[in-house]
């Protein structure tokens, strides 16, 4: 008996042993977005944290608690991509718009193919000691970043701040189902309902899959200057390495669609059950506000520079006349709207605590997906301002789900309106039942977020990219993934058989009348 029991022990301390062994891990993160960086530097800490060697290779600085001694950090000092381009890009409408959009996305993909020209990356892939079990790629529309991964010999799993469009749908192998899902962030509406919707999916889903087209030649072309073919596999071989994607989000923000097991949800990430003390000052701002507190924030990437004019002015005049107290983050706090005493101006608050603190009754934010996620992880409603990008889209759901309610922001937006907004998310508290309904469906889950992740991840370095995971879409053409060939051949059978009834029967109507003809003249 005791044989067995120590055989049994030594098996569990064996398969312990597998799952904990260190790994070394790629964490390459160009986006130049703070708010993408902090979902995907949750993921990496994480993956430090479990013990694993992780080099972490960025275009913007880390802060100092997301470090970790598990980590080695190279601050790039190429490949900085100016957001402002991003802005002036939805600030368009029609084919301008589209334009804008593929414009952006061009310089996006000259600025961060600057980053493998690098000193610091030439040092970092010269370095004949670096291996790595894994890459994790902060994806931002740049395919060929997968060179590094062929020159490592390693799989690539994406970090991805939103849910999955066009290009990583392509990338991992998903079906769209395009008659109820978004696919496109040029289709804002999260109701997948009615032939419009539908229309507007497929539309905007041809403009992408052509902007595709055009960004793959750009991209293709980097990845041959730096990834010869006489060294490495094909541009398209080495994409297959794209093995797993893990992306901002959960099933129960709707719509519910098929994943192929490589995509994984982790909606939420960055988040802690239970909120982290504030500083004493906002602490003690925050619990002496007898009618609650507005926690006001446009996020890292809108400055006061891309907002219309007197904006900030309205939204101060309204705030600054309201009985609950306001938390104001602000780019600078030498030039603030003015100087009101229930107002406190910090040019850095920790946002998701803030918002996690049970007497913060209403986010006023920008609509950005990180921020939308931490309101309605901790159960509280919203008034929206969106700028750009995914934001409209972002507050399209809030306002249909009756989480909040968004402003335009355009020369319209009067104090008198914003007011309304406010005053109504406040007092009317079918926004805070719904919010916090949603907050329990979106924390009961079977794993801890974190939990979730990292096994996932280990799972690719133990299986070696698990290719026993992976759709056979990824490798299929179009014509192929969409069945367009056998449409195709079915519609010339069809049409085959057609003309063969045609011709029969034209030959039977012959021989029939031929044959009463000669009947009739001999009769």
């Amino acid at each position: 008996m005791k044989v067995c029991h120590m055989q049994i022990l030594l098996l569990l301390l064996g398969g312990f042993a597998g799952i904990s062994k260190a790994a070394n891990v790629l964490a390459f993160l160009p986006s130049a977005s703070p708010s993408h960086l902090i979902i995907e530097m949750a993921v990496v800490r994480e993956m430090a944290e479990r013990n694993h060697n992780v080099t972490v290779v960025s275009v913007l600085p880390l802060k100092q608690e997301w470090l970790h001694p598990s980590m080695t950090y190279i601050k790039l000092d190429r490949g900085l991509f100016d957001m402002n381009s991003a802005m002036n890009a939805t600030k368009s409408n029609g084919l301008y718009f589209m334009w804008n959009f593929f414009k952006m996305f061009s310089e996006m993909s000259s600025s961060m193919a600057e980053t493998l020209e690098d000193p610091k990356m030439l040092e970092l892939r010269n370095n004949r000691g670096n291996k790595f079990d894994l890459m994790l790629y902060g994806y931002i529309f740049g395919e060929f970043f997968v060179g590094l991964a062929e020159h490592f010999d390693c799989p690539v799993a994406l970090l991805w701040p939103n849910i999955p469009l066009v290009p990583i749908m392509k990338l991992i192998g998903n079906p769209f189902e395009i008659s109820y899902t978004i696919v496109s962030i040029l289709n804002v509406n999260p109701n997948g309902n009615g032939i419009l919707f539908r229309f507007k999916n497929v539309l905007f889903m041809a403009v992408e899959y052509i902007m595709l087209t055009i960004r793959e030649r750009g991209s293709r072309s980097v990845y041959e200057k730096h990834f010869p073919s006489d060294r490495y596999a094909s541009y398209e071989k080495a994409k297959e390495r794209v093995t797993m994607v893990l992306f901002s989000h959960h099933f129960s923000e709707k719509p519910v669609r098929p994943l192929v097991p490589g995509l994984i949800e982790i909606g939420g990430i960055h988040l802690n059950e239970e909120p982290k003390p504030l500083p004493k000052d906002i602490e003690d701002f925050v619990t002496s506000a007898k009618h609650g507190v507005i926690f006001f924030s446009l996020g890292t990437n809108v400055k006061t520079t891309h907002l219309q004019p007197q904006t900030l002015e309205k939204i101060y005049n309204v705030l600054s006349k309201l009985p609950q107290k306001v938390l104001w983050k602000c780019d600078d706090e030498s030039k603030v709207p003015g100087n009101s005493s229930n107002i406190l101006f910090r040019k850095w608050m920790p946002q998701a605590d803030i918002l996690g603190h049970p007497n913060v009754k209403l986010f006023f934010g920008h609509g950005g997906k990180g921020g939308i996620t931490e309101a309605k992880f901790y159960g509280v409603p919203m008034v929206g301002l969106p700028i750009f990008g995914d934001q409209p889209m972002n507050m399209e759901e809030v306002v249909q789900k009756a989480y909040g309610l968004s402003l335009n922001h355009d020369r319209t937006l009067s104090e008198e309106l914003i007011l309304n907004a406010v005053k109504e998310v406040l007092e009317n508290n079918t926004y805070t039942n719904n919010v916090k309904k949603f907050s329990n469906l979106y924390r009961d889950r079977p794993l801890k977020i974190k939990d979730n992740a990292v096994y996932w991840l280990e799972y690719l370095i133990r299986y070696k990219g698990a290719p026993h995971l992976q759709s056979p879409l990824k490798t299929m053409s179009f014509v192929e993934a969409n069945n367009l060939d056998v449409f195709a051949c079915l519609f010339v059978g069809l049409y085959l058989v057609f003309q063969i009834m045609k011709f029969s029967a034209k030959l039977v109507f012959r021989l029939v009348c031929g044959t009463s003809r000669q009947k009739t003249k001999k009769d």
